[in-house]
Formats: structure tokens, C-alpha cells, sequence
């Protein structure tokens, strides 16, 4: 499977990996400082940093002017990867008309990682998340959903229409598998949060000697997550879809039918489930 898509995708969207220069995984500690600015005269720049023209100073000892407040804080500029959903992506950057809003988007700052490392993290690590590399991106890397930070809409729609914002997207498979990390993560909820609890009921059917063999505890086991996957399906290829359809006036018959596929492998993954269950 590709983790990244060869090109990128048309529009700013979930899962897509930025780079700009002012995204920066910006945390505040007790040292924080509340700062003023004012600007130098031209010619101390010059003298001072060789610099051309006036230079914008923040100074602790100024109280903060212009309406605006400034705080001396820590960062690390980063790579980072979207996680606001494509919704809110379109209404903060504008494309509804009414041109980019006063709202933040949410990110994830990626981190360099050996391959031993994102090969660990292919399960039950909720905070944390593995890009492995492909033909497209040769070096390993992961999302740290721990430390999540916001931009201001309005500047990335000024480096969007500057160029260059975007490093790369990732392939829908990898979408969807961020999603249930990130469900898992934030909400413990969704597929990977269902496959390590119902691990932990496997090993109680055999503790309670409510089954006499291992096999038998995880084929019941994968019954029940098997539900929770095609409902997750459900929500996510139908549902969702079904929205966008809507959104996008398409004709609903295509929907129609997937909403119908994905609701009749939730109907057969439950009656499995139960008939797992009444073996019990």
C-alpha cells in the first residue's frame, strides 16, 4: 500500500503534509514573557544587523501596543499534517465565497522516525502515528498527535495562494487509517480502540473458562470488531458520502448504492457477531 499520493491532491485536505515558514509546534511554559513591540530606526537596523529599512523589536519591558499581544514562547518549526476535516478545511479558507475567516486549523507536527520505529507503532499507540515510506516519500516519519497546534486560516490561505504551502497528501487508505487513529486518540473510540479492548475479552472468555481454546476466544472477538469496522464503513463511505453528494449535487443513485452495500455488510458482520455470541 502507498502511504502518499503522487501528486497533490487539488484542494487543502485532511491528512495533507505543509511546510511553511511560520508553522511552528509553539508550546508556553511558566517562563513565558509578555512583550511590546516597536520598530528601530532605519539606520540603527543598518548599523546594528546590517539590515535594510526599519525592524520590527519585541522588548519584555514595553507594554504590548497596536491591540496586540506578544508572548516569548517556546517552538520547533516542523512539517506538520492536517487534522482539521475537510468541512471546516473549505469554510475557514473561504471557498464558500466569502474569503478566509478568522479560524485556526489544527495540525499534527511530523517528526523524523526509523523504520524500527514506525513499525512499532503499527499497534496500540493511540498518540502517535506511522507514515512508513513508499515509492514516492524514501524516509520514514510519524505524526505526533500529542502535541497538536493551530494556524490562523487566514495565513495559510495567503501561503496557498503564494505556492509552495504543501509537501505532500496521503493515499486514501492512509486517510482512512489516520482517521481511526485519530478517533482513537481523541474520543477512544472507532476500530483501533475496539481491537485492543476485545484482545483484553478474548483473554477473559479463556481466564473464566467460558471457552476452552484460545482460537475459539478470538474468533469471537473478531466477529465483534468486525461490526464496529463495517459501522465505521458505514458511517464513513456511506454517510459521509451521502453528505458530499448533497453538498455537491451529484445524482444520489451512486449513493444509493453504497449506502446499500455498506449497510448489508454491517447487517451480515452483526448476525455473525451474534451467532458467535449465542455459542458462548
Amino acid at each position: 500500500m502507498s502511504t502518499y499520493l503522487p501528486e497533490l491532491r487539488g484542494e487543502l485536505s485532511f491528512g495533507d503534509i505543509c511546510e511553511a515558514e511560520f508553522l511552528y509546534d509553539v508550546h508556553v511554559r511558566e517562563d513565558a514573557r509578555s512583550m511590546g513591540m516597536e520598530m528601530s530606526g532605519e539606520s540603527f537596523a543598518q548599523k546594528k544587523w546590517q539590515l535594510p529599512g526599519a525592524v520590527a523589536m519585541f522588548i519584555p519591558a514595553l507594554d504590548p501596543g497596536q491591540g496586540e499581544t506578544f508572548a516569548l514562547a517556546h517552538g520547533t518549526h516542523n512539517r506538520a499534517l492536517l487534522l482539521s476535516d475537510d468541512c471546516l478545511v473549505a469554510s475557514a479558507l473561504g471557498r464558500d465565497g466569502g474569503g478566509p475567516k478568522n479560524r485556526r486549523l489544527l495540525f499534527a507536527p511530523m517528526v523524523e522516525a526509523s523504520e524500527a520505529q514506525v513499525e512499532e507503532l503499527e499497534a496500540e499507540n493511540f498518540g502517535r502515528f506511522p507514515l512508513p515510506p513508499d515509492e514516492h516519500v524514501a524516509s520514514p516519519r510519524i505524526a505526533d498527535l500529542r502535541r497538536c497546534f493551530m494556524a490562523d486560516a487566514r495565513d495559510v490561505h495567503k501561503a496557498l495562494v503564494a505556492g509552495g504551502f504543501r509537501a505532500c497528501s496521503i493515499s486514501d487508505e492512509t486517510a482512512g487509517s489516520l482517521a481511526i487513529r485519530w478517533s482513537a486518540f481523541t474520543l477512544r473510540r472507532g476500530p483501533f480502540v475496539t481491537e485492543d479492548s476485545l484482545e483484553k475479552f478474548a483473554e477473559h472468555l479463556l481466564d473464566t473458562r467460558r471457552v476452552a481454546h484460545g482460537d475459539n476466544a478470538v474468533a469471537v472477538a473478531t466477529l465483534l470488531a468486525d461490526v464496529v469496522s463495517a459501522a465505521w464503513g458505514y458511517e464513513g463511505r456511506g454517510v459521509e458520502s451521502a453528505g458530499n453528494a448533497a453538498d455537491e449535487g451529484r445524482a444520489p443513485d451512486e449513493v444509493i448504492a453504497v449506502l446499500t452495500s455498506e449497510l448489508q455488510r454491517l447487517h451480515k458482520a452483526t448476525a455473525q457477531a451474534l451467532a458467535g455470541l449465542s455459542e458462548l
